[in-house]
Parts: structure tokens; sequence; C-alpha cells
């Protein structure tokens, strides 16, 4: 607790000798200038402030009374009220003036306070609220409302309203707060000044039926003590860092004017007003007020177990963000916070708790420190407020879902239309194939036909009307040393094999496929469902050893056929072929995200997203509807099974119809783990010996059980087999060879023969109508693009093939292995070819590339309204509403850590992101990234860790740590060095190449659910947020135009990138923000997403000039100047690097990538780049940049580094010099330039006491009063400078009589001097100090 001054004399007569003479006055004159200090830049030239007893603040440093009880506005734009208004209404209650209302209108936006509510647009909101660009948040001790337009208020609801504006504001305002021009100039108009009334008068607002009298409602009263009572609660020693930061004297005169005007009850309550607000601004200016308070004295008591402080980090560490406060970038204030050493709870809200007690949330339940939860693959315990949660080492599943979705072991997720036989998985000596054909006339409505299983001398194909093993009809269950294959339900069949993979084949409604994986595969998996190394981008890579850009061209280098054509990728919308298939796949498909629809238990989880974009492709596409849409949803359940979490009665609601469908002797089963068969009885069914996921299907009624035919009682028909096809009886069947069979009486009877061919070079051919059974055709034949596995063929195909020493190139001729050509992105290359993958390069060996093994940069990227690419390659969409973490070091254990915080911008009806705002804290510095420039908030000391470079249409900041490109919109791009591999976290992942484990909360929980995950990454208190809304939705009138537009993505246009980059993502991307753009924005929106994927094209090497003067042009002729010929063009590619004035040599970081806009053609003669004219000057005529990056022309002044010092910018540097009419001398929150008187006073006795500021020193003299004494004890007269917002001095006269009959003592910067004190030592003049 403070200690309070003394308030009460000595008594009796003050009897001192002159050595305690001489040791007062040297005191006094040996007393410190206070300098400015504190985490942030002094501001409160920026503040405006009313409070207590109607005392009011300018911005510019005016300080009146308007003693009133009216309306008023403080503060509005003289030019447009409309773009910012406040205004407030005072009351008295209790017999105190009060605040009581406040109303605020910024652009058009009314925002209202009063009664304890919040009102916006006349309707009610709960707090914190965060819309139209308005945050507004309540603390224990104040309401707070910011504004991305540069307007921050703060009303502690009782005695204080302040408004803080942005220094673009200057000049412009109306209003009680004055004109904010930096010159105290309020109450002067036309060489008059005019009285504060009629000031005040001038910003009265009476409401439509009010007419308010301004009364003077302020008590009259003695005031004998004041100036002794004010001055000692005014030089507290908590407010020693305060005296030379902020104008003491005129919160002297508020405080005396407090104690004259309140009467006794209420004098303490009008001096805790003022005296809060002097440390209030002395905050702002940068100082840091001590705890003034005390028990007795305005006394502040606060909720749970908080403390009061008068300079707190109002950025709160809370359990579930301990190290806020390392990121605040707002200077200190007052209020309740939490005792040092601990954190508030922000978890069950019960007050402040030590870190190590902080509990932890998960799903809606509190663990404690020291509590643990499991689920399926992982156990978490709470860990002083994070997760600890360690892997318990589950299985990897692969799906294959509508004959096109695909979903890595890794959790890759693709799309791709197969027209072949392709590997899905090989493990060792095992290799599961899955032959992917076109089933409607529609060539992207695609099916699995079926599943083969190559084991050691047998191959067994799956299909859906049965099982085949060497081509011969084979009932189940199938049991040998490598497989057992059984069928557990009418649904599903299931492969189980010795080496640790599980094949979960589903038959109804539609073929799909599952792979399970053992934890002992990992690394050891290849094809379609790739490497299983817990790394998500590297998913496509291939035997030939790079990673392809394209689903399709990955997934053609897994064909095992030669004779199957590389099929392109399609990145059409089925649903935008058919209105009613949209609407009816919408409206189901959407049960998979319902919040609390049937699914719902398994959000949880199983991310439902996924699931639900192929549902809703699948049902549009398909001829049979429902059959996909049913298809679909069950994947889903299915994979919620495989998590422990069945979805019971789900076909109540959906999809019912398939368990209708069990034949009469068989009922439904949404469990079953064990099948109830005729082997069952005998412990032989191999269902119930093999662990597997639960699936579900139709089984044998209770007491019956299903027999080899999969009946419940015995039927058969007369049936034929045709290539491992069950033909039924009478259906005629045609080879692709020119054969024709027909099943006849259950006998395959066969006619015709194929034609032999001419093949060129040193092929031969290959006639299956006259071979052995076990001959094998062209579809056999070894490709330098195929990849190396037993052939599995169900039938000979005649033609012409290559001897079995030499490959096939794919131009009919035939080559040996060190002359096959390699492939990457669909493009063929030559054997020795080397080309450029990412930051390694890559040659071309014996069909496969041979790289070198550099680490790369990983990359963020966000786009768009809340589109996030993470460094490990998830595609995710987040549009919260408030400050997040993009990325920034795990913990601050890094030697050096960094912070990158992101805020979007929002505009339009329908709040879609207009822009970013983009905050960098590494090291000591802060840069904020808005309004198209970059501004450095703080700067260290060392001025080499960071380059700042305006290139193309982005803004780059680059350090050894990262680089980030702006491209002063929407898209920020972040680029990491590999050395911080696994070591960062925030929205862009944790970059450790594992793209399933992204969603990873701040807690350190990992969750499937996007919002869970965004939300926990705020830096503010903000509303959550509840759900991704997809504006097309919203606008549906604007869908069909977003799509329009969109297409350039996939056109032609972009066709060279196609095969490097998957467009699909970020056209739905772009048709999304397209249909967002309401107001205005059409194209921006429109442009900002294309420049994204060309963004990603230019990344991979795809350089795209896909501007025109229709579509999003880019006007580079505007810098070119008159006489000066076409300097400036656009360019898709441009250098990064280049000799610019700010880094003359043109050395930047090499990991800038290729940026695209407008770039000069400097001569030899202006070879650099100003960055601020946007010329090609040479360099005498670049001017200089100061520590702040701020530029000025050749021959400016520039800010000198220490007193007595002028600067000029010279030949690209600052030339100084030692000035004497720069010197100047800082006192008392005043600047004095040289030469000028800082104070004048007296003791009453005839000593007179002179300060000068001389050469940048205060000189301070003691000598005799030439006039003649007054009669008044220790009556002084002080001249002192007020000062400017920019502490530029101005001149005038100020008086104040501190004479008091009854002080027995006087108190003057912070000395007593007691009545009787001679100070008149004449032996002391001209003492300097």
């Amino acid at each position: 607790m403070a200690t309070s001054p003394g308030t009460a004399g000595i008594s009796g007569t003050a009897l001192a000798s002159w050595v305690s003479q001489l040791v007062v006055v040297l005191a006094f004159l040996a007393l410190p200038t206070a300098s400015a200090t504190g985490t942030q830049p002094a501001h409160n030239g920026q503040v405006c402030s009313t409070w207590g007893n109607f005392h009011f603040k300018t911005f510019d440093g005016e300080f009146f009374q308007l003693p009133f009880t009216c309306n008023y506005r403080l503060l509005y734009l003289c030019n447009d009220a409309n773009d910012l208004t406040v205004q407030f209404r005072r009351d008295l209650l209790n017999g105190q003036p009060t605040i009581t209302a406040v109303t605020l209108r910024l652009e058009g936006i009314v925002v209202q306070f009063f009664n304890h509510s919040v009102i916006v647009h006349n309707e009610k909101v709960n707090l914190p609220f965060y819309a139209y660009g308005l945050h507004i948040a309540k603390t224990e001790s104040h309401l707070k409302i910011l504004s991305k337009l540069g307007v921050s208020i703060t009303w502690k609801t009782d005695d204080s309203l302040s408004v803080e504006l942005s220094t673009t504001y200057r000049t412009k305002t109306c209003g009680l707060c004055g004109d904010f021009n930096g010159v105290q100039d309020e109450f002067i108009q036309d060489g008059e000044s005019f009285p504060v009334a009629e000031y005040g008068h001038k910003q009265k607002a009476d409401g439509p039926e009010e007419t308010c009298e301004e009364v003077d409602v302020r008590p009259k009263s003695e005031c004998p003590t004041a100036n002794s009572m004010c001055n000692e609660w005014l030089q507290h020693a908590a407010f020693n860092s305060c005296q030379s930061l902020i104008p003491v004297q005129s919160f002297m005169e508020a405080c005396v004017k407090d104690v004259c005007q309140c009467d006794n009850s209420s004098m303490q309550t009008c001096m805790c007003d003022t005296i809060a607000e002097f440390s209030r601004q002395c905050g702002h200016a940068g100082g840091t007020p001590g705890e003034w308070r005390t028990g007795d004295f305005c006394g502040a008591t606060c909720p749970l177990n908080m403390e009061h402080l008068e300079c707190g980090n109002p950025c709160t560490d809370t359990c579930s963000y301990q190290q806020r406060s390392a990121l605040c970038d707002e200077h200190c204030t007052d209020g309740c916070f939490c005792p040092s050493g601990t954190v508030f709870d922000d978890i069950t809200k019960t007050g402040c708790v030590r870190q190590e007690d902080c509990p932890c949330h998960e799903n809606g339940v509190v663990y404690q420190s020291g509590e643990s939860f499991s689920r399926s693959c992982q156990k978490c315990t709470c860990e002083q407020g994070y997760w600890g949660c360690t892997t318990l080492g589950c299985p990897g599943t692969c799906e294959l879902m509508g004959g096109s979705h695909f979903k890595t072991f890794d959790g890759k997720t693709y799309n791709f239309h197969g027209e072949c036989t392709y590997m899905l998985v090989k493990l060792e000596n095992i290799t599961v194939l899955v032959d992917i054909r076109s089933c409607e006339e529609n060539p992207t409505v695609s099916c699995l036909k079926y599943v083969s299983l190559l084991l050691p001398g047998v191959n067994i194909a799956i299909k859906s009307t049965g099982v085949v093993a060497n081509g011969m009809v084979t009932t189940l269950p199938l049991k040998n040393s490598y497989v057992s294959i059984f069928k557990p339900s009418t649904f599903y069949i299931i492969a189980d094999t010795y080496v640790g993979l599980q094949v979960e084949i589903q038959l109804e409604p539609i073929m799909q496929v599952n792979v399970i994986a053992s934890t002992a595969s990992k690394t050891k998996t290849s094809g379609l469902c790739g490497n299983f190394n817990d790394v998500l981008k590297d998913d496509f890579k291939t035997e030939a050893g790079l990673i392809e850009g394209s689903a399709g061209a990955f997934a053609n280098t897994w064909k095992t056929l030669s004779n199957c054509h590389d099929v392109q990728q399609t990145i059409d919308n089925p649903c935008s072929m058919n209105v009613d298939r949209e609407r009816y796949a919408k409206e189901w498909c959407s049960l998979l995200t319902a919040s609390k629809g049937i699914f719902s238990p398994c959000h949880f989880e199983v991310n439902p997203e996924f699931y639900k974009s192929n549902c809703i492709y699948d049902t549009c596409n398909c001829q049979r509807s429902e059959d996909c849409m049913c298809a679909a949803l069950s994947s889903y359940v299915h994979a919620c099974a495989a998590r422990g979490i069945v979805l019971p009665d789900w076909r109540n609601t959906t999809c019912g119809k398939y368990a209708s469908y069990c034949p009469s002797s068989m009922v439904y089963s949404y469990n079953v783990t064990c099948g109830q068969t005729c082997l069952a009885l005998s412990k032989s069914d191999p269902s119930c010996q093999v662990k597997f996921g639960p699936v579900d299907g139709c089984v044998c009624e209770k007491d019956t059980f299903l027999n080899d035919k999969g009946e419940c009682v015995p039927a058969g028909q007369c049936h034929c087999v045709h290539n491992d096809d069950i033909i039924q009886s009478g259906e005629v069947v045609k080879s692709k060879d020119g054969t024709s069979c027909s099943c006849r009486y259950g006998v395959l009877h066969c006619s015709g023969h194929s034609h032999a061919q001419n093949c060129s070079g040193d092929m031969i051919y290959v006639n299956c109508s006259d071979s052995l059974p076990e001959q094998k055709g062209i579809e056999c034949q070894r490709s330098c693009f195929t990849v190396d596995t037993d052939c599995a063929t169900t039938q000979c195909e005649s033609g012409c093939v290559c001897p079995n020493d030499l490959f096939y190139d794919g131009t009919s001729r035939c080559v040996s292995e060190e002359d096959c050509p390699c492939m990457h992105n669909n493009d063929v290359f030559e054997p020795g070819a080397v080309i450029q993958n990412q930051c390694n390069k890559c040659t071309c060996r014996n069909r496969k590339w041979v790289c070198t093994t550099q680490e790369c940069y990983g990359t963020c990227v966000i786009y768009g309204d809340g589109h996030y690419i993470t460094f490990d390659g998830k595609h995710f969409t987040f549009d919260g509403e408030c400050n997040y973490v993009l990325t920034e070091t795990k913990d601050n254990t890094e030697k050096s850590p960094f912070h990158i915080i992101t805020e979007n911008v929002r505009c339009g009806t329908t709040g879609t992101t207009c822009s970013k705002e983009v905050k960098i804290f590494f090291g000591d510095n802060e840069i904020k990234l808005a309004n198209d420039n970059a501004h450095i908030v703080k700067r260290s000391n060392n001025t080499e860790l960071y380059q700042i470079h305006s290139i193309g249409i982005y803004l780059v900041v680059a350090t050894n740590q990262f680089i980030l490109l702006w491209d002063k919109k929407t898209t920020v791009i972040i680029r990491l060095s590999p050395a911080l591999e696994a070591k960062v976290q925030g929205l862009c992942g944790n970059f450790d190449g594992n793209g399933n484990n992204e969603f990873i909360t701040r807690t350190r929980a990992e969750v499937s659910d996007v919002l869970d995950f965004g939300n926990s990454w705020t830096i503010a208190e903000c509303p959550r947020a509840t759900e991704v809304k997809n504006p097309c939705n919203t606008n549906p009138h604007r869908d069909a135009w977003a799509q329009k537009q969109c297409n350039i993505i996939k056109s032609d246009t972009f066709a060279v990138c196609h095969s490097k980059v998957p467009p699909s993502p970020f056209y739905k991307a772009c048709v999304r923000d397209t249909c967002a753009c309401d107001t205005g924005g059409d194209c921006e929106c429109f442009c900002t997403a294309v420049a994204t994927y060309a963004a990603m094209c230019r990344a991979e090497g795809a350089y795209v000039s896909w501007r025109t003067p229709k579509i999003c042009p880019v006007f580079c002729d505007f810098y070119n100047q008159e006489n000066h010929g076409c300097e400036w063009h656009y360019r898709p590619n441009g250098a990064p690097c280049m000799k610019t004035c700010r880094y003359p040599q043109g050395n930047c970081n090499a990991n800038i990538p290729p940026i695209e806009g407008c770039f000069p053609n400097c001569t030899a003669n202006a070879p650099y780049f100003n960055e601020e004219t946007m010329k090609c000057v040479p360099l005498r005529e670049c001017g200089c940049y100061d520590d702040n990056g701020e530029h000025y022309d050749e021959g400016d002044r520039m800010p000198p580094r220490q007193n007595c010092e002028t600067c000029i910018c010279s030949s690209g540097q600052a030339a100084c010099h030692y000035s004497v009419k720069d010197c100047y001398c800082e006192y008392n929150g005043t600047r004095y330039p040289n030469g000028a008187v800082i104070y004048e006073t007296w003791d009453g006795a005839g000593t007179c006491f002179t300060a000068i500021c001389e050469n940048g020193t205060i000189i301070r003299t003691i000598s005799p009063c030439m006039t003649t004494t007054p009669t008044s004890t220790f009556t002084f007269t002080t001249t002192s400078n007020k000062h400017d917002n920019n502490n530029n001095p101005y001149n005038y006269d100020n008086k104040p009589n501190y004479n008091t009959n009854n002080n027995p003592y006087k108190y003057y910067n912070g000395l007593n001097y007691y009545n009787g004190l001679n100070c008149n030592i004449n032996n002391l003049s001209n003492y300097n100090h």
C-alpha cells in the first residue's frame, strides 16, 4: 500500500542554522530531470479526455471546465460528422457529476452506451463485440472501444471518458476536444479570446424534444489548504516518472478547483478523479506511475482476488494465453489485475491462480492440472494450462471413396478420375491394386470396379459380384498363409494380410475401399495411399523420386497397365449443371455438418467437411444421386466407427432403404464385429479371429446362419464365369480382342478371333487368341512410366510389346532403362535433364529423379476472406473477426523469438475482408503493416536485423528467420527458415511436415474442428467465431457470376500450372470470396483470389501473364514520366532483388520468391530505384533514411541523434554537426529552446532562484533579489513555456499565487519551505548546477 504524504504542518517557529538552510537550497538545486521511459512512445498529445468535476483536456493540451449537465459533442470530424462523432452526457448522481451515456457514430454505424447496455444499430449486443471494424470489450474497471480507423475510446464508467486518435486526424476534428492542430488556440477566434461557456455552448447537442439549460452546478466554498493538498499528491513519489512528461501545473490547477468547488462529503472523490487522470495521462506519455492510493484516500476495490494497479499491463495473461503480455503494444493503464506471479483463470472464471494451477478444457469439459483424458490414438494430460499429449501409435487409414476421392495414410486428400488399374498401396511383397473406370456417359463419374490383392503365387480379385483367385471363382471365407478374406456382412468384404495391411471393401450402395496399415508399416508403403511417414507434403512423391504438383500427375505414375492413357484432371463443378441436384445434394449432405444433427457426436473426432464436400460433388455428378449420397454419408459413419464412435439409428433419418433391402431371412445391423455364419458355429469363421472396426450391413436373423453362398437359406442359379466375371444364363459378353462369348446352361461359348497388326521397331506382336491361358499381352507391357510390379491381369489383350529386357518409352520405341526419360508434372524429360525442385536440383537417371538434399523454406499462405494454406500444406477456411497469431516461436524458448499477428479489416454488408493488418514482433522490433505501408513502431539498435522492400505489388519484410510478403490487401505469404521446423505454432501450423496434425490449439490440444482451432489463437478478448460462412448461400444471385469470373483459374490461361498446383481449392475460394464482395469490391475480391493462385504457380516455376486491360489490370504506365520513355513494365515474374536507394548494394534474402507487378528498367545513369518517388535515380538523388525508416530528400533536415546537433541529408547519409541554436532543455514536461528562462522564483526573504537553458544544460542561479521584497510570504512568479504535441514551446505568462495565511509551510517542486526560513544566502549567488 502506498504511503500518504503529510497533511499537517509543523507547529511553532521553524529554527534552522545556516547549514540547514544550505542543505535545503542544495537539495532544491540538485533535483534530477526525469526522462520519458516505458515500452511505448508517448502519445498523450493524441488523447482528449474529460473526467470528474467537469474537467476537460483537449488534444492540444488545453485544460478547462464546462460545469453543465447537458449532452455535448466531445468530438466529430468537421467535414463529415457521419464518419466520426462522439457525444456524451453528464448527470448529477448523489451530488456527483457522472457520465451516464456515450454515443458513437463511426462510418454510419451508431453505437450507444447507457444503463449498462451496449446498443448497435438499435439492437442490444453482448460483449465482447466485434463487427463493422469495431471491437468493444469490458474489463473490471472500464469499457473500451477500438476502431480500425484509428479511434480508441476508454470509458471509466463513473468518472472519465477519453478518446485517442491516430495522427491521420490532425487538423480535422471539431468539438470540445479541439482542432487537434498541436496549438493551444481553442479559445481564440479572430485573434480574440472568448469564454469557455461560449466554447461549450457551440457543441451542445440537445435531443429532438430537449432544451437543456446550461446552469453552473458547482458549489462555491473556501479552500485555504487546496494548494498544499494538491501539491503533495501530485508530487507524490509514485509520480516521479511523470514530472517531466506531463504539465503538472495544469493538473495542479484542476485539483485546486476540485478542492474549492466540492463540498466536504465529495472533496476526496473530486480530488481522486483528477489525480487518477493525472496518473492515466502519465501512462499515455510513456511514464510508469506507481501506487498512490491508500485505504483511506481514493481506495479502489477489485473483484475476486485481483488487485488494483496504476500501471498494469492491459494485455492480461490468462490460463489460455499465458504469454499475451509479451505481445502488448499498448501503454500501461490503471485497473484490476492479477497479483504478480499469477494469471487469470479464464476457463473457470474464478480469479487469479498460479500458472502451475491453471486448468485446461476440451470438448466442453474442464480438467484440473494433472488430470487426463483419452481418445482414439491419443492420451492427453493437463500440465499447467497446456495439454501434453502422447500418441498411442494408432494405425493409418487410406480411403478411396466414390470412385474418385482419396485420403492417404498421412491425411492428404485429393480427387482423381482414373481410367486404368492403379497401385493403391504396396507393402513388402503384397500389393493392393484398384481398377477405376468411368461408369456413365459422363467421364467424370468414376467407379471402383474391383480390388486386387497380389500375393506371392496368387492373384485375388474382389468384385461386387464375388471373389476370384488365380482366375477361379472362389467362395468366402478364403484363408492361406498370406491373407484371410471374409464377408462379415452383406455390405463388406475384409482382407487381412500377414504384413499388417487390412483391406475393407464396401459393396453397398457403391463399391468403396479402405486400407488400414499398422504402425509397423510406417515409411514402408507406396502407391496412391502415400508413404505413411506422417509428412503430408510429400504424399505425392513418386517412385521416380520427385513430388508431383497435381493429383493427376501423381496418380498417372501408379498405373500398372501400359496400355492406359494418362488421365487429365478435371476441375468442373457438376453442381453447376443441374439446379435440382445441387439443391438436393446441399440439403442432404449438410446433415454431416449440422451442429446438433445425427452425425454431431463424431465431430470431435472426425472433421466432416471433407466428407461433406465429397458428398455434394458425387450427389450432383451421379445419375444415381441417392446411391452416391448415401455412400458418402456411410464413409463418414465408417470413419467414425474406426475411431470408436458408432452412430446408431442414422439410417432412420436418411438412406434407410438400404437397411430395408436385406433379404427376408436377414436383418440390418449398425455394428457388426463378428459374422453370424455357419463357420462361426465351428469357431473357424475368420471374421471372429481377426480384429477389425465395426461395419454395418445385413446379417442373418437370430438363430440363423450364413452359408457358403451368402444366403441364410440354400438357393442358387446356374451361371458362368468369364475373366473372373459371373455371367448369368443367356448373357453375352464381348472381349476387347474381338471374341464374343455367351452363357448357356452354365457353359461359356466363344467365337471370333483378333487380328494381327504390324509392329514398329523392336516391338513384337502378341496374339492372345492363339496363346496359352497364362499368356500376358499389352496390359503387362513394361514402360518407362509405370511402376515395377508383378502384372495382375484378368484378361490378355493382343498388341505390340517390347522384348522383356526393354522398356516402352511412350513413342513406339523400345529402350533400355538407362535411356528411359523421366516424367514430372506430366512433362517428359530426357535422360540427364536437370530441373529445379523447390530449393533442390534433380537429375533424370534410369527413369528416376536423383535430387540434392538441401532443406527448403516452408511457406504459409493466407488470402482472401480467411483462406489458409499451412506450412505443411493443409488448406482450410477460418474467417474469425479478431487478432490472431499466424505464426510464432514456441514458448519464447528460441534465441530470437518472433510473433506475426494478423487482423481482418471488414467491409461490405456481408462483412467480408477488404484488407489485413499485420503486426510483426521480433527481438525489440515491432513493425505494423497497414494502409499500404510499413510502420516502424519500435526499433532495436541493430538495424541490420531486417529489410523492408516495396517490390511489385508486394511489401516485403525479410529477416534471417522468415520472409513476409503482403500484397497490401488480403494476401500474406510467410516463408520460414528450415531451422525453425517443428519450433513454431499458430494458424499456419507447426511446420513439422505432418499436415494431419495442424489443428493444434494454443493449449496444445489437437482438435478436428477448425472453429475450435482458429478461436484458440486470438490475442484479445473477442466473440468466438461460430460458423464458417459461405457467402454464395447468402447471395445466391451472385453465385453464377462468381463462377463465371473465377473460371479463369481452370481455363487454358493457367494450363501450364494445372499440373503443378491443383487449381480446385483456389477456384472454390475465388467463388466464395467473389460472392461476398458486394459493395464496390467485386473485382477486388476476384483479382486477389486469382493473384494468389498465380503466386503459387510462380513458386513452382509456372509464370502466367494472366492480367489484361479488362481482367485485373495493373497500370504500370502511371509511373512512366513524360520525356523519359517507357521505363516501367508489368512482369509476372519480376526479380525480387534490385538496387534501391534504401539498399544500394542490391543485396536481399535469396529466398524471396519471384514477384509480379510493375518493375522499372533503370539505366546505367540512374541505376538506383527510389521506392518513395518510384523513380530511377543516381545515388546522389536517393535521399536518406533515418532509424525509423522515414525518408528524407537531399538537403532535408533530419532528426538529430543527440542534443545540440543539426543533421542534413547529404549524399544518402545524415551529415550532423554541433549547433548551439538547436540545443534545448527539458523540464517538468516542457521543452525549452536555448537561452529560455525555465523558471524565476524567490523565497519571500530577498533571495531569488533562476533557471536558464544554456547549451542544453539547465543553469540554476541564486542571487539577491533586485526588487523590493513584497510583504506576502513566499509569493513567487514563474515563467513557463506551454508546449504543443511535439514538445515545441509556446510562451505565455502564468502567475498563480500560492500564499495561504493558514498553511504553516509551503510546498514547491518536491521540497517543503517553512514560514520564517530565509534563503537569502549572498555568498551562494551565481551558483551553477
